[in-house]
Order: structure tokens, then C-alpha cells, then sequence
């Protein structure tokens, strides 16, 4: 800007006629009527006005107008955030964290989307390793097949016999089924049986004990298959978990269906393992043996452990999973045994919490 204009922006010029008006007004207005006295109108004013500054009459109204519409439309996104789609949520702050988006362009995301995008995070092997891993308790009963929870209370015996198994004292058993029990096949339920006990890592291998199976006449024991109601009879329920017992006073091995069928955590899936550990187990308290809570020398859980509730020891070690009582490779087998409640109870606090 020249020194010239900024005279003509920065100061009005006086001529002879403003200030022949301007004397007017001082001394009391124009006169009446009189055309050397009327004020000037509005349109007559802005035209002097423009006639004065040309083109800068009009750019500065113009510029006064763009400032006071960009001062409203920066405090207008300031104080209101773009509208989101009705329905449309957040998505989740680890979606947010892990790939972050522009506002601007961020989708809208459905409740049912962020359902899956979640269930995909907890099952994906990507996942950030400090996501807490789901725990669940060792003496919980698995999932799986369907059995009867309750049956008729009464028992049938399998017809089956066996030789002598074994050399030392003698116990005949029989294999019984409760009627209407379902889940598993009577025949495949002695078959297990049969399994577990003939084999010489099972009670047979310590060279004391001989077993003999046999479908009449008299018996030692009865290795029974229940519901869960009728194992709570004989068993009692005060732990409130699916367990299975040696009812001594009934005279039988009471092997729990829902146990038969679904099997323990700490075995990981296999049956086949956990029937032989559930079989050696009752019998072993048949045979007179008491619980053990500690592992054998080679970190095995011995067969007397409760290992349907879990292996962990008052060290805090856990056992490995192990159905024999005589496994390979373990001199102090089968394990020391603890009798009485206190060492029971303190086992379920350690594996039940």
C-alpha cells in the first residue's frame, strides 16, 4: 500500500462542502424545507462513501463477513463432534488401539459385528500374550456327551468271568451297571475294566495282590457304574462336584457316569487314560489304600491321588496326570499315603479354588 492510499484509508479529506454542513449542524440544523439543508439519506451516504474509496468501500464489508463466518464455523466443529449413524457404536478400544482409524472414515459397527470381532480375539492365536488366558478349574466336569443324571437305584451284574490275576491275597469282584444308566454300553464299561485291572502296571504288579472276576456267588467288592444322584447317596455331596467312591459299606466300587463319560480337566481329553485311573483308584481304596497328596519321585501323581480334582501339592507342584499305581520309572510307587480328613481338605483347598 503507497503512501497515498494509506492517507485515503487512514483519513477521511475535509472539502468545502462537509464542512459547510458540518458549520450547519453546529449551529442548530439545517432549515426547514430548504434543499441546502437536508440531511442526507442512507443511499446518498454510502454513495459519498464509495465515491471516496472506490473498491475498498466494498472489500471491507466483504472481509468482515468471511471473518465472522470462519470464526463460526471453527467454534461450531469445536463444540459439536460429526453426528454418528443412529445404532452405530465405538468399536472396541483394542480394535481402536491395534489399527487405528481417522474419525472421519471410521465405519460404523454393529452390536452383533463387535460380538464376533470379540469372540475372534479371544480364540485367535494372534492375540497379545499379556491377554489373560481363561482358567478353568481343574475339578470342573469337562464337556462332552450326554448321560442320565439319575436312574433306578437298582443293579444288574454283567455276566463275565475271569482266571486269577495276579499272585498274593485274593479279591473276586464283580462288574455292575446301574439299570438305566445311559452314556456309555455296559460291554465297553467292562471292557475298561478288564483293561485297567489285568495290566501289571495296575495293583496286580506289586506281587501281593491277585484279582479274580466272577457273576455269582460271593464277592469283595462290587465295581459299580452309577447316575449321579445314586453316587451322592452312597457318597455323599458336601465338595458339590461330580466325584466317584468306594461306598465300603454297600460293598461297591462306585464309579460316577458323568465322570465315565466326560472324564477329568487334568487329563486333558482321554478317556481311555482317565478310565484306567478312576478304576485303579477306587479299587486301590478296596484294597485298603488311603489318598496321597504328593507326587511320586519322577513327577508322576500317584494313583491314590484325587486327580479328578486336581495335582497340585502343598509345594505347589503339579503331578503329572497318571492312572497306574506301578508306572515304569517310579521306585517309590505307588506313593505315600496320608490318612485321615485334615490332609483331604487341605488337598481341595490347594485344587478346588
Amino acid at each position: 500500500m503507497t503512501l497515498a492510499d494509506r492517507q485515503l484509508w487512514d483519513c477521511e479529506p475535509v472539502t468545502r462542502s462537509s464542512a459547510q454542513q458540518g458549520h450547519r449542524h453546529a449551529a442548530g440544523g439545517p432549515t426547514a424545507g430548504g434543499p441546502a439543508g437536508r440531511r442526507p439519506d442512507g443511499k446518498s451516504r454510502w454513495r459519498a462513501f464509495a465515491g471516496r474509496y472506490g473498491w475498498r468501500a466494498y472489500a471491507l464489508p466483504a472481509l468482515a463477513v468471511v471473518s465472522v463466518l470462519a470464526i463460526f464455523n471453527i467454534g461450531s466443529h469445536r463444540d459439536h463432534p460429526p453426528a454418528r449413524a443412529a445404532g452405530s457404536v465405538q468399536p472396541p478400544l483394542s480394535t481402536v488401539a491395534s489399527t487405528p482409524v481417522a474419525p472421519s472414515s471410521r465405519p460404523a459397527v454393529s452390536s452383533s459385528s463387535r460380538s464376533a470381532a470379540a469372540s475372534s480375539q479371544r480364540t485367535s492365536s494372534s492375540a497379545p500374550a499379556s491377554s489373560p488366558a481363561v482358567r478353568v478349574p481343574s475339578w470342573q466336569l469337562p464337556a462332552g456327551p450326554a448321560y442320565s443324571f439319575s436312574a433306578s437305584g437298582t443293579f444288574s451284574t454283567l455276566p463275565g468271568t475271569s482266571g486269577v490275576l495276579g499272585k498274593g491275597q485274593l479279591y473276586r469282584f464283580s462288574i455292575d451297571v446301574e439299570n438305566g444308566v445311559t452314556g456309555t454300553d455296559s460291554k465297553s464299561f467292562a471292557t475298561a475294566v478288564m483293561a485297567a485291572l489285568s495290566d501289571q502296571r495296575s495293583w496286580i504288579g506289586s506281587g501281593r495282590v491277585a484279582l479274580q472276576r466272577v457273576d455269582s456267588g460271593p464277592v469283595d467288592f462290587r465295581i459299580t457304574l452309577a447316575a449321579p444322584t445314586t453316587v451322592r447317596r452312597m457318597c455323599g455331596y458336601s465338595l458339590r462336584i461330580e466325584t466317584s467312591c468306594n461306598a465300603g459299606s454297600e460293598g461297591r466300587v462306585v464309579l460316577n457316569v458323568s465322570r465315565w463319560v466326560r472324564g477329568a480337566q487334568v487329563f486333558a481329553g482321554d478317556l481311555a487314560d482317565y478310565h484306567r485311573y478312576a478304576v485303579n483308584h477306587e479299587v486301590g481304596h478296596a484294597l485298603g489304600h488311603n489318598h496321597a497328596h504328593n507326587c511320586l519321585g519322577n513327577g508322576l501323581a500317584p494313583a491314590m491321588m484325587q486327580q479328578s480334582i486336581g495335582t497340585r501339592t502343598a509345594s505347589g507342584q503339579a503331578c503329572r496326570p497318571n492312572p497306574w499305581p506301578f508306572p515304569p520309572g517310579a521306585s517309590d510307587a505307588p506313593g505315600a499315603e496320608q490318612v485321615g480328613d485334615a490332609a483331604d481338605a487341605e488337598f481341595f483347598r490347594r485344587n478346588y479354588a
